[in-house]
């Protein structure tokens, strides 16, 4: 019931829209609006709306609403532009998808998103509804900003700190958004969340492996599941075995710990170790991991240790398809319309890393790598990992210039291949040794002060953070300059299990625990409000982990793993990625 009150001040009121969705098989039998009283108003009217937007494809396939406003819209593109019932049915498909997905599940519909997500869907379609972004928006700016939008969202580059933070809610069991802003300042809040967070994440994960989901009740069923228990569950329970989750910690010197968000307990490694267990993965201090054992005089004998099970990206994006986890704006072409992009563009994006533009062998093996490329279609990207300097940037050295200078230079070198400067995109992800940063995860990008003169000279240029996300039609891209393969192994609580190749173990560790620095803070400190762009949840398609140790490249869960190596301090190496065939191909210049 709502009383309204009309002044020669205020007077009118416009209520919100009110309508009821339905399907095309329903009748509305009746409709009232009951006044219970009306002075000097004039005759209130009901209206039916009929519209020719049938399909349920928002309403049931998509859980969105419609406002009253936006129905009557697409059915006026719809009878404008003559588009049949079937093409009709396959567009709103297409558009309710793309707002799920631009829109991050916002359940609402409204009119004014609307007109610019239609003008940009057209704007990007091969369908033969071009003409829909005119006729629909009367030429509004966002039309014509999603428009250039559509035409550059091919290759997108994600930045660290522009990535959204996504908090799992235990309760709710879905993602929401933390209350407070990150900031690099960040309270002390935002380090005990860090932990939860990772705690949360992986254990959900865990949860809805299929060897921790029993199908039935059963108790001949239930034997064939892992069951989890918490620390706090194991008081006056000896002798008794236990699956826990939880992170390895070592809260006193020299003893090793396993915390939950319930407690923490003691670990002993003795009788895994007499027993020769196999250890598959890395394994150091706030490492996640899974430990099967007993307990005996108050400590928890561990039998067998284990990091968390993987999940294929599918399912992680079914369990969460209206969440957007990767980053940056998703593309206004459907997936079949990016496919058929890879194809007719399969070039390949080049990776280097430590790229010493301060020696002039580095510079000479470039150019001879550019004019390789010269002669036939461009590469799609080339991604120059740091460090770009053989020495350590120090400010206040006087090597600033140098630095100036050196990026200039190579600027200037490929600005002598026009074809190349014009299609293809250059990112720059720096190193530990390049300008500025303070030490901490995610380094800032190279400020502009040093990188100017070489952005002038090329179009396609983006100077990012370190770790960063990249985007190229159907791929996600994760790149990451760290020389991880040593920390980690420096910092190893238990040795591998031998005979398997460190850089498997290596691979295996940073998937399975959804991080890529999965190492205790006063190893490699990560600002606190920003540890959810270090996460590699869902999987990647592509993961550069550019580390100074040998190149390889190997596939794990559908995950692509590429080191480079280092290209100034080795042979001049460097890889090749192919999109479509979802390979690499090992490269390298001779020298001369």
């Amino acid at each position: 019931m709502t009383n309204i009150y009309l002044t020669p001040e205020h007077p009118e009121f416009i209520p919100d829209t009110q309508y009821v969705a339905g399907s095309a098989d329903e009748r509305i039998l009746a409709t009232a609006v009951c006044f219970y009283d009306m002075t000097n108003i004039q005759p209130v009217n009901v209206d039916f709306g009929d519209s020719i937007v049938k399909e349920p494809v928002f309403t049931r396939k998509y859980s969105l609403s419609l406002q009253a406003d936006a129905l009557h819209y697409l059915s006026e593109v719809i009878k404008q532009n003559g588009i049949s019932e079937s093409e009709a049915a396959s567009w709103l498909d297409v558009l309710a998808d793309t707002w799920t997905k631009r829109e991050e599940g916002k359940p609402l519909v409204e009119i004014e998103a609307l007109k610019a997500l239609v003008a940009a869907v057209a704007a990007g379609s091969d369908n033969g509804m071009d003409g829909i972004a005119g006729d629909a928006t009367n030429g509004s700016e966002a039309a014509v900003s999603s428009t250039s939008k559509a035409r550059s969202d091919l290759f997108t580059v994600i930045d660290a700190f522009d990535i959204t933070a996504w908090w799992y809610d235990t309760g709710k069991k879905m993602f929401v958004q933390p209350f407070e802003k990150g900031d690099i300042l960040s309270s002390a809040e935002s380090k005990a969340a860090l932990f939860r967070q990772r705690y949360d994440l992986l254990r959900q994960r865990v949860m809805r492996n299929e060897n921790f989901m029993p199908v039935s009740f059963s108790d001949q069923e239930k034997d064939r599941f892992y069951k989890l228990s918490t620390i706090d569950s194991l008081q006056g329970r000896e002798g008794e075995h236990f699956l826990l989750f939880g992170m390895l910690a070592q809260l006193e010197e020299g003893k090793l710990f396993l915390e939950d968000k319930a407690g923490s307990i003691e670990l002993d490694f003795s009788d895994m170790n007499r027993k020769h267990t196999e250890v598959n993965g890395l394994f150091t201090e706030s490492c996640f991991v899974l430990v099967d054992g007993y307990v005996e005089d108050g400590i928890f004998r561990v039998e067998e240790i284990g990091l968390p099970p993987p999940e294929a990206k599918e399912r992680t994006r079914a369990a969460f398809p209206n969440v957007n986890l990767f980053g940056g704006q998703p593309s206004l072409r459907t997936e079949s319309q990016l496919r058929a992009i890879e194809v007719s563009n399969d070039n390949g994006i080049i990776v280097l890393s430590d790229v010493w533009l301060d020696q002039q062998d580095t510079m000479d093996a470039l150019q001879t790598l550019f004019e390789g490329f010269s002669h036939s279609t461009p590469p799609i990207a080339f991604i120059f990992i740091g460090d770009f300097s053989s020495k350590p940037f120090v400010p206040g050295s006087g090597e600033t210039s140098q630095y100036k200078d050196n990026m200039a230079a190579l600027g200037q070198l490929i600005g002598g291949f026009p074809e190349i400067a014009r299609k293809s995109h250059f990112v720059f992800v720096p190193g530990n040794n390049d300008p500025w940063g303070q030490g901490a995860l995610p380094k800032p990008p190279i400020a502009s002060f040093f990188t100017k003169r070489l952005g002038n000279r090329i179009s396609n240029v983006t100077f990012t953070t370190n770790p960063c996300r990249i985007k190229y039609c159907t791929h996600e891209i994760v790149v990451f300059r760290e020389d991880l393969l040593k920390r980690i192994r420096r910092n190893s609580v238990l040795p591998p299990t031998e005979g398997t190749e460190i850089v498997k173990h290596l691979v295996r560790t940073v998937i399975d625990q959804g991080h890529l620095c999965p190492l205790p803070q006063r190893i490699r400190p990560i600002y606190w409000a920003y540890d959810h762009a270090m996460r590699l949840y869902p999987i990647p398609d592509v993961l550069i982990l550019a580390d100074r140790f040998d190149s390889y490249s190997i596939n794990y869960e559908s995950c692509h793993c590429i080191n480079p190596g280092s290209f100034s301090s080795g042979d001049f190496s460097f890889f090749m990625y192919f999109p479509v065939s979802r390979t690499s191909q090992y490269s390298k210049i001779p020298k001369k």
